[in-house]
């Protein structure tokens, strides 16, 4: 976890998000706490070339979160809306997010 901290620290997002993939490889894999869809759009974000993907939340049906890049974001959003929708039945539900500083004592 410090790691990660040191990496956002630095600007390393590369590395922030390749820890992404790890950790939703083990919360899957290891701790069971995934689930099919999870898995689809964490695998579908890595084809994509999102910087980062983990289940998030709860698991078992809980969301994805994924770190991309501006210039990928529309088209990793169209083909992720458009592949789920086919496999799954119903498109998954998208929620807009920025990385800020955090909970913080504002002056």
């Amino acid at each position: 976890m410090l790691d990660v901290c040191d990496a956002l620290e630095r600007g390393d997002y590369e590395t922030v998000g390749e820890m992404m993939y790890q950790t939703h490889f083990g919360l899957s894999k290891l701790y069971e706490v995934s689930c099919e869809e999870l898995d689809f759009l964490n695998k579908l974000a890595r084809k994509c070339d999102v910087t980062g993907s983990r289940v998030m939340g709860g698991g078992f049906g809980g969301c994805t979160i994924n770190l991309v890049k501006d210039e990928l974001y529309d088209g990793f959003i169209k083909t992720a809306t458009e592949q789920f929708t086919a496999k799954f039945g119903h498109a998954p539900k998208v929620y807009d997010v920025v990385i800020s500083d955090g909970a913080r004592k504002l002056e």
